[in-house]
C-alpha cells in the first residue's frame, strides 16, 4: 500500500510539473509568437501584391497578371485563349479583305467598272443589287426618289454587267466577304471580353494571394499524461 501511495504521489508531482512547464513554455512561446507575428506581418505587408498590378497586366495581355501572382494554370488558360482569339481575328479579318478585293477584281472584268473606290464603299454594294444591271438603272432609281446626290455620273464609276448570272455571282462573293467580316468583329468582341474577365478575376486572385501571406496560426502547448502506458510529456504544435 505504501508503494502505491508513493507511486500516486510521484504521478501527481509529475503531472504538476508538466503543467507548470507547459504553462511557462506557453508564456515564452506567446512572446516569441507575438514578435514573430509582428515580424511576419511586416514582411507579409512588404510582400503583398497591389491589386492594380495583376489586373493591369491582365488588361494588356490576359494571363500575365496570373504569372505575376505565381498562378500558372489560369495564366496559361487566359493566355492560350487570347492567342487563339488573336489568330482567329487575324485570319478572318484578312480573309474578308481578300474576298472583298477579289469581288472588286471580278467586277472590273465583268461589269467593266474602273472605279477606284475602297472595298467598303457603298458603291460596290450597289453593283450587286439585282435591280441595277447598269449605272443608268441605278441613276434613274435615285432620280425618281429625288436623291440626286447619290447618282454616279463620273465615267470611272460607270458599270454594265455582261449577264445577270455574273452579277449574282458577284453578289454572292460580297455576301461571303461580309460573313468573314462579321466573324472577325465577333472575335474582336471576344478579345475585349477576355480582357474584362481576366481583369476582374485578377483582383480576386490578388486578394487571395495577400490573404495567404497574412495567414498564421500560433503554436499550441499542452501536457500529456498517459496512466496506462506510464507516459508523461508536453505536446507542442506549430501552425503554418
Amino acid at each position: 500500500m505504501a508503494f502505491l501511495k508513493n507511486k500516486i504521489v510521484i504521478i501527481i508531482i509529475a503531472v504538476f510539473f508538466c503543467n507548470v512547464f507547459s504553462q511557462e513554455v506557453s508564456l515564452d512561446l506567446e512572446n516569441i509568437t507575438k514578435k514573430a507575428k509582428e515580424k511576419s506581418e511586416d514582411k507579409s505587408k512588404s510582400d503583398e501584391k497591389p491589386s492594380w498590378a495583376a489586373s493591369g497586366l491582365n488588361l494588356l495581355v490576359p494571363g500575365t497578371g496570373y504569372f505575376y501572382l505565381g498562378e500558372k494554370k489560369p495564366a496559361i488558360a487566359f493566355l492560350t485563349a487570347d492567342l487563339t482569339l488573336w489568330s482567329g481575328f487575324l485570319f478572318t479579318h484578312f480573309t474578308s479583305i481578300i474576298r472583298y478585293e477579289s469581288s472588286i477584281g471580278f467586277a472590273r472584268v465583268y461589269a467593266h467598272t474602273q472605279s477606284n473606290r475602297k472595298y467598303n464603299d457603298q458603291y460596290w454594294s450597289y453593283l450587286g443589287n439585282s435591280n441595277f444591271m447598269r449605272t443608268q438603272d441605278f441613276n434613274w432609281a435615285m432620280l425618281n426618289n429625288r436623291e440626286l446626290d447619290k447618282t454616279y455620273n463620273a465615267a470611272i464609276d460607270q458599270w454594265s454587267w455582261d449577264s445577270e448570272e455574273l452579277r449574282d455571282e458577284y453578289a454572292e462573293m460580297r455576301k461571303t466577304a461580309n460573313h468573314w467580316k462579321t466573324a472577325s468583329t465577333l472575335i474582336l468582341g471576344s478579345l475585349a471580353l477576355n480582357r474584362v474577365v481576366s481583369f476582374v478575376t485578377a483582383r480576386v486572385a490578388t486578394k487571395r494571394y495577400n490573404d495567404r501571406l497574412n495567414f498564421s496560426t500560433p503554436p499550441v502547448v499542452s501536457s500529456i499524461v498517459d496512466f496506462q502506458n506510464k507516459y508523461y510529456g508536453v505536446y507542442l504544435s506549430f501552425g503554418i
